[in-house]
C-alpha cells in the first residue's frame, strides 16, 4: 500500500481542516493509499548549507493543508505536492492572485496595492498622497484586505477617510491592498470547487449580518451546482488554470453589470459545508484525481 503525507498547521486547530483530513484519509484507503497526518512542527526541516534534513522517503506524495510556504517548498523538493508549491504561492497571496488573473483576462475588482513600508512613522505627505489616490479611485465604502489570510478575518470594510487613515496606520507594515466595494457582492457570492479541468460543486453563500459571505462568519450555503450560470463556472475554471491549481475553491461575485467577477482563490478550500448542502462526495473525487496523477 502506498503512503501519503498530509500536512496540517502546527498551531491552529480547526474543525473544518480536521474534517477534510479525515475525509481524505477515508477516501484514499480504498485506492490503496494510506494517509499519515502530521503537523508542521513535526516536520521542521533542518536547512544547513547545501543540505535539507527531512526524511520523507517513506511517502509517495504529499498533500499540504497548511499555508506554510517555506515548508511547502521543502516538501516540493522531495515529493510530488498537491497543490504545487508555485500555485499555492500565487493563490495564498491575494495580491499576486489578482495580478496573475489580470494577465489571464479574468474579470476582477479594481485593486490598489499598498506601498511597502519599513517604518512605523512614515512621511505624512507621502501617506496623504497614497490615501488621496485610494480615495479618489475606489470611493467609499471600499475594502481592505491583507495579502495573506483566510476565513474572511483579514478583510475589513472602510467607510470614510478617518477609518482609512486608522486602518492604514494599523497595518502599515503588513502587506495589504485596497479593493473597490461591489454592492451586489455584499454578503453574497458563490463558492465553486474545481478539480483539474472540471467544476465539481457550486454553493451560493449568503450572510445577512456581514458584508463577508464566509460560512465561518455566519454565512449560510445553498447548493447551486446545476443552476449556476455557466459564465460563473467558466470564470472559476479560467481562474484556477491561471493560478495553476489542481484543486481550488474559487469565490465568484457579481459586478455592477451583472457579470461574474473573481473575488478570491483558495488552494486549500474547506468542503465541510459544500459536501453537506450538495451531497457531492468532493473528498472522493479529489482522492481519485490525485491517485490517478501519481500512478
Amino acid at each position: 500500500m502506498k503512503k501519503a503525507l498530509l500536512v496540517i498547521n502546527g498551531y491552529f486547530k480547526n474543525q473544518n481542516n480536521e474534517y477534510k483530513a479525515a475525509r481524505l484519509t477515508e477516501e484514499f484507503r480504498p485506492l490503496g493509499i494510506e494517509v499519515e497526518v502530521k503537523d508542521a512542527i513535526e516536520l521542521l526541516p533542518l536547512c544547513c548549507g547545501n543540505d535539507i534534513s527531512l526524511d520523507l522517503s517513506s511517502y509517495a506524495f504529499a498533500l499540504d493543508l497548511d499555508k506554510d510556504n517555506y515548508l511547502a517548498k521543502v516538501l516540493s523538493l522531495k515529493l510530488p505536492l498537491f497543490n504545487s508549491y508555485e500555485s499555492m504561492m500565487l493563490s495564498d497571496d491575494k495580491m499576486l492572485s489578482i495580478l496573475a488573473l489580470y494577465q489571464a483576462g479574468v474579470n476582477a475588482p479594481m485593486t490598489i496595492p499598498a506601498p511597502l513600508c519599513y517604518t512605523p512613522k512614515p512621511n505624512e505627505e507621502q501617506m496623504k498622497k497614497f490615501l488621496d489616490r485610494v480615495e479618489k479611485e475606489l470611493g467609499y465604502p471600499l475594502v481592505f484586505k491583507e495579502c495573506h489570510g483566510s476565513l474572511g478575518k483579514q478583510v475589513l470594510l472602510v467607510r470614510d477617510r478617518k477609518e482609512l487613515e486608522e486602518i492604514e496606520m494599523k497595518y502599515l507594515m503588513t502587506q495589504h491592498f485596497y479593493e473597490k466595494f461591489l454592492a451586489k457582492h455584499q454578503g453574497h457570492d458563490y463558492r465553486i470547487i474545481v478539480i483539474g479541468d472540471e467544476v465539481i460543486a457550486c454553493m451560493e453563500r449568503k450572510n445577512e449580518h456581514d458584508f463577508r459571505s464566509n460560512i465561518a462568519l455566519g454565512g449560510t450555503g445553498r447548493d447551486v451546482t446545476n443552476s449556476l450560470p455557466q459564465s460563473y463556472k467558466d470564470l472559476a475554471l479560467k481562474a484556477s488554470k491561471a493560478l495553476g491549481l489542481l484543486y481550488a475553491g474559487i469565490d465568484v461575485g457579481t459586478d455592477e453589470n451583472d457579470e461574474p467577477i473573481f473575488i478570491e482563490a483558495n488552494g486549500n478550500a474547506f468542503f465541510t459545508e459544500i459536501e453537506k448542502v450538495s451531497g457531492i462526495n468532493i473528498a472522493k473525487k479529489l482522492a481519485e484525481y490525485i491517485a490517478e496523477k501519481v500512478k
